[in-house]
C-alpha cells in the first residue's frame, strides 16, 4: 500500500554535548540550542528557509521567544510559527506526537524541535562567584504560542516535608514496590544497582557522550564521589541535570521527504504515540506501588503491537530505578535486556525537561543503523504523572498515525489535612541524606480511620536507622504536626 502523503517522519537529528565550561565566554542556552538546530538542518540536508515551525521544549532558560531567536540565527523565516512547551519529562515525546499531528493535518510542512540547557556552566559560574549570562531581550518581540498542560509538582506543605522532591518520591515509590513484592531491602538495592549498571554501560558506549561506565557495586555503594542521597539511591542512581547539552530533530511529511530526495535509510517514521496521566502526587493513588495511567498507556500499545518484548530497541525513561523497573514490568520486559539506547539521566545526563528528547535523538541514530526495526521511547513527567510512549521505525506505516490518548487516572485516595493527627500506617518511606549523613525520614502516612494520606517526617535516629535496615512499609505509626513516631 502507498504511504499516506502526510505521514510524519524524522529526517534530521543532532546532539550537542559540551563537557568543559568556558567561564570567560560562558555558554548561553539559546546559543547552544541554536548549534543543535543548525546541525540537525545539515543532517537532514535541507535549507533552514523551508522550516515553518520552531518547537522549543521548555527549559530553565529565560527568553521572550526562544524559537524566534533560534530561527533568526539560522535563517528560518520570520513567518515561521514559534511554539514553547510547558514542563514535564514526558514533553519531548508527547510534543513529537503533537508536531506529527500538525504535519498530518497540514498545519506545517517542515519542523525543527529543540531543547537544551547550560546547567554545567551555571554551576561552574556559581562556584566561581560569577553571574550567569544576561538575557538579551529583543524589543519588540511577540510571545511564542504555548503548548502543553501545566505540571503540578506539589503543595507547599508537601514540599516543606520533602515529599514532592523527585529524588524522594521515586525512592518512596521504590519502597512501596519493594514491600509489595516481598523483597528485602538488600535485594531491592541490588536490583536497582544492576538495572543502573546496564544504563551506565550504554551511556559509556553512546557516541554522543564522553562518560565512563560504573559497575553495579560502584553504583550501589556510597563513596566520597557517590554519596547516599535518598535511601536506597546514591548519587549515581539519581537524575543529573548539571550538563551543557542541547539537541534537535527535523520533522516533515513523507511527501516532502520524497520531494527533497531524503534517503530512505535516513528517515525515521512515527509509527505510534500514546499519552496518559495519573494523579499529580503519590498521596492520592489507590496503591502507592502502582501507576495505573501508565498501565493504561502500555495496554493501548499492546493492543496494536502485541508482545512489547518483541520490540527491537527500547529506551525507558531513566530518571530513577523505580520508574524503569515499574515500566519494564508493566511492559513485560526482561530487566536484564538493554532498556536504553541513550544512557539515562544518571549517566547520560540531560537538560531539564529534554531527557526524552535526547533519548529519541539516540533512537533515531540506532534505527538508522538497523533499518526496518522498531524502537520505543518513553517520556515521564512529574511524579510518575504524565506519560508518553512513542514507537518509531525506518519502515513507514500504511496508514496515517495520530496521537492516541489512553485513559488517564485521577485521584483515587483522599488527601488528609496537612495538620491531621492520629494513628496511621506507612505506605512508603525514604531517608534523606546530606553530606554529613542521614537527616530525616520522609514517609507517606495513611490514617487508619480513612481520612486519607499525608507526607510526614521523622528525625528520630532510631527511625532513621530502622528505615534503612528493616521494612517499615506497612508498620503502624502516630502522626502529629507533620511528624511521625513509632
Amino acid at each position: 500500500m502507498p504511504v499516506p502523503a502526510r505521514t510524519p517522519v524524522i529526517v534530521g537529528r543532532a546532539q550537542i554535548v559540551d563537557t568543559e565550561p568556558d567561564l570567560d565566554n560562558p555558554a548561553d542556552p539559546i546559543h547552544l540550542i541554536t548549534r543543535a538546530a543548525a546541525a540537525a538542518v545539515a543532517d537532514a540536508g535541507i535549507d533552514a528557509s523551508s522550516i515553518d515551525l520552531v518547537g522549543v521544549v521548555a527549559g530553565l532558560f529565560r527568553h521572550p521567544n526562544p524559537g524566534r531567536a533560534i530561527g533568526d540565527a539560522i535563517g528560518i523565516p520570520a513567518s515561521a510559527t514559534s511554539v514553547l512547551t510547558t514542563w514535564g519529562g514526558n514533553t519531548p515525546i508527547a510534543f513529537v506526537g503533537e508536531l506529527g499531528d500538525r504535519l498530518a493535518r497540514g498545519e506545517a510542512d517542515m519542523i525543527v524541535m529543540v531543547g537544551g540547557e547550560t546547567g554545567l556552566t551555571r554551576a561552574a559560574l556559581r562556584k566561581a562567584g560569577r553571574p550567569s549570562p544576561a538575557v538579551i531581550r529583543e524589543s519588540p518581540i511577540e510571545e511564542p504560542a504555548s503548548w502543553g498542560a501545566a505540571l503540578t509538582m506539589g503543595a507547599n506543605a508537601d514540599v516543606a516535608r520533602g515529599g514532592e522532591l523527585p529524588r524522594n518520591t521515586y525512592a518512596v515509590f521504590d519502597s512501596a514496590r519493594r514491600a509489595a513484592a516481598g523483597h528485602t531491602l538488600d535485594e531491592a538495592r541490588d536490583a536497582a544497582a544492576a538495572l543502573w549498571a546496564g544504563y551506565a554501560a550504554v551511556a559509556a558506549s553512546n557516541p554522543d557522550l564522553a562518560v565512563d561506565a560504573m559497575n553495579a557495586d560502584e553504583i550501589r555503594e556510597p563513596s566520597p564521589a557517590n554519596r547516599m542521597v535518598s535511601w536506597p539511591y546514591t548519587k549515581a542512581m539519581c537524575a543529573n541535570n548539571t550538563v551543557d547539552h542541547s539537541g534537535a530533530l527535523i520533522l516533515t511529511t513523507h511527501e516532502r521527504a520524497e520531494a527533497l530526495g531524503v534517503p530512505a535509510d535516513h528517515r525515521v517514521y512515527l509509527r505510534d504515540l500514546v499519552t496518559a496521566a495519573d494523579s499529580d502526587t503519590f498521596l492520592t493513588r489507590a496503591d502507592v506501588a502502582r501507576v495505573p495511567g501508565l498501565d493504561n498507556a502500555v495496554a493501548a500499545l499492546r493492543e496494536r503491537w502485541g508482545d512489547l518484548a518483541t520490540l527491537d530497541h527500547i529506551d525507558l525513561y531513566g530518571c530513577f530505578p523505580s520508574m524503569v523497573a515499574y515500566t519494564a514490568e508493566a511492559m513485560g520486559l526482561d530487566p536484564g535486556r538493554e532498556l536504553t539506547v541513550a544512557g539515562g539521566l544518571g549517566f547520560m545526563g540531560a537538560p531539564l525537561n529534554f531527557a526524552a528528547g535526547q533519548a529519541l535523538i539516540a533512537m533515531v541514530r540506532r534505527l538508522r543503523e538497523h533499518p526496518g526495526e522498531l524502537g520505543l521511547v518513553q517520556g515521564n513527567g512529574g511524579h510518575a504523572t504524565k506519560h508518553a510512549l512513542g514507537v518509531f521505525s525506518t519502515s513507514p506505516p500504511d496508514e496515517l498515525v495520530l496521537t492516541r490518548t489512553a485513559e488517564s487516572v485521577g485521584d483515587q485516595e483522599l488527601r488528609a489535612d496537612d495538620d491531621a493527627a492520629g494513628d496511621a500506617v506507612i505506605d512508603g518511606i525514604t531517608v534523606e541524606y546530606e553530606r554529613s549523613g542521614p537527616t530525616r525520614a520522609v514517609a507517606i502516612c495513611r490514617f487508619v480511620d480513612g481520612r486519607g494520606r499525608l507526607w510526614a517526617n521523622s528525625s528520630d535516629p532510631a527511625i532513621l536507622h530502622a528505615a534503612v535496615t528493616e521494612e517499615l512499609v506497612g508498620t503502624s505509626v502516630s502522626v502529629v504536626g507533620g511528624e511521625f513516631s513509632r
